[in-house]
Parts: C-alpha cells; sequence; structure tokens
C-alpha cells in the first residue's frame, strides 16, 4: 500500500485523501453521540502519548504549527459556520459536564485555578 501511494501522482494522491476523508465523515456521520465522544477521548489519548515523546523544541514546533492552521481555518469560516461551531462546542460541552460528579467537578475547578495561576505567573508585567 505505502509503495502505492508513494508512486502516485499528487492527483492521485489528493483524490485517494479525498475519498478517505470521505469514507472516515460517513462512518462519523453513523456514530451515536457515545460513540462520537468515545472516538474523541481515544484520538486525545492518543495525541497525549505521542506529546509525551516530545522534546521542548518539538512541542514548541506542534504549538506554532497548530496555532497557524487553526487561524487559517477560522479565517475561512462563514459567519454560520462560526455559529454553528459554537453551538456545538456548547452542547458537547454540557453534555460533557452533565454526566460530571461533584467531585469530577469541584477537581476540574481545581485544575482551571492552577492552570489560570501558572499562566498568570508567566505573563511579563508589559502584558498584565
Amino acid at each position: 500500500m505505502a509503495a502505492k501511494r508513494a508512486q502516485a501522482t499528487p492527483e492521485e494522491a489528493g483524490r485517494q485523501r479525498m475519498l478517505a476523508r470521505e469514507r472516515s465523515a460517513a462512518r462519523r456521520a453513523a456514530f451515536t453521540s457515545e460513540q462520537a465522544e468515545r472516538e474523541r477521548t481515544l484520538a486525545r489519548e492518543r495525541s497525549a502519548a505521542r506529546r509525551a515523546a516530545f522534546t521542548s523544541e518539538q512541542v514548541e514546533h506542534e504549538r506554532t504549527v497548530t496555532r497557524d492552521r487553526s487561524a487559517a481555518r477560522r479565517a475561512a469560516l462563514t459567519s454560520e459556520q462560526v455559529e454553528r461551531e459554537r453551538t456545538v462546542a456548547r452542547d458537547r460541552s454540557a453534555a460533557r459536564r452533565a454526566v460530571l460528579t461533584l467531585e469530577e467537578i469541584e477537581e476540574q475547578r481545581e485544575q482551571n485555578r492552577e492552570k489560570v495561576a501558572a499562566w498568570r505567573a508567566s505573563l511579563t508585567p508589559k502584558e498584565v
């Protein structure tokens, strides 16, 4: 399979990527909300495991690439798409929060407080 990909023309490679994206989208469209959340969790865990092996230079590079990619994607969205993205994110967060126990809620609040404190501590006087 890899040998075929290496020999493919750029147009064919692009077509194959598009077909793979369509297959993935069709598969994801058939997911229940629980399956979708499970897939997102698995993806987060895979990413975390991959990032755990990064050097600090690789971490910085990944952040830059991700920031640039996100900015380009957001710049291309229409106002309707922006609103839809916000609605989906809001619904997903509400569904996730709805199943948390009181202990988990308090734990998340504490983690958020620690993150904000660390972020504030890293600010220069000029940024404050």
